[in-house]
């Protein structure tokens, strides 16, 4: 992904190939997406919930990074809810694709809460993960003093579920969507992969606009195949094919839309 050291939209107070312009914001109120823009009918709105499934190690954090610095690019504001790993591993994790995040932190524009550490240091801390009301008010506390537009990803919902019951976990799922979805925020949530029993998946999937599947293809000369599937976009068009993918360390997700040209 494209170094970009000095950030992009306005300051606030103390307290593919990614875009080619950081400025450039397309269509108002759409959400830009380079690895499944080409997969869809047309770029799709703000107000809507993305579900990310994917088999371990497949990529998706890469993905969720990917979506987050897309957003930082086009000038819009980023919450990413870190549960998998604490915020200084998610940093090192978008830096490694040449990144800084430091002047988007200064300035507001990308906020990272801690959903994974007992105690810590950062300005936001999911102190009782096991209480449901906590981490989702933080976040709408947070959205609240943003700038809008807003992308708020969460990697995991995984390990939010394992302080639930399932049936917990789903009213958790529907409460959050309900309260965060609002006309010029995106919620990008991922999961593992049968992590969850197939009745309480389908209710969960249910809360989404879009789902989108990462997985493990027919292998070739002995080496598995990631692809990438659109198998929901509520009220859209999309092309329902898996497509293959891969993951570059300067441009993140690479998804092979000429696949089946060839």
């Amino acid at each position: 992904m494209s170094p970009d050291a000095a950030g992009s939209g306005p300051a606030r107070p103390a307290n593919g190939t990614l875009s080619p312009s950081p400025r450039a914001r397309g269509e108002q109120g759409m959400v830009h997406f380079p690895p499944v823009d080409a997969l869809l009918a047309g770029p799709l709105p703000f107000g809507t919930a993305w579900q990310i499934q994917g088999d371990s190690g497949i990529g998706k954090t890469v993905l969720a990074s990917h979506f987050a610095i897309e957003g930082l690019r086009r000038g819009e504001s980023v919450v990413f809810v870190a549960s998998d790993d604490a915020p200084p591993r998610v940093r090192a994790d978008l830096q490694q694709f040449g990144f800084s995040v430091g002047s988007y932190e200064r300035r507001g524009k990308l906020i990272l809460v801690d959903a994974f550490s007992e105690t810590g240091s950062e300005p936001y801390l999911v102190s009782d993960r096991s209480d449901p009301e906590e981490l989702v008010y933080l976040v709408a506390d947070i959205l609240a003093e943003v700038d809008r537009p807003a992308r708020v990803v969460t990697d995991s919902m995984t390990s939010i579920a394992a302080y639930f019951t399932p049936r917990d976990l789903v009213h958790l799922v529907y409460e959050k969507n309900r309260i965060l979805k609002e006309p010029d925020v995106v919620l990008l949530d991922l999961y593992l992969s049968n992590a969850l029993d197939a009745r309480d998946q389908n209710c969960i999937s249910n809360a989404y606009d879009v789902t989108l599947d990462l997985f493990y293809a027919e292998e070739r000369s002995g080496i598995p195949r990631r692809s990438l599937q659109v198998r929901k976009v509520r009220g859209g068009t999309f092309d329902p094919r898996p497509f293959p993918f891969a993951i570059h360390r300067e441009h993140g997700i690479l998804v092979d839309g000429d696949y089946y040209r060839r």
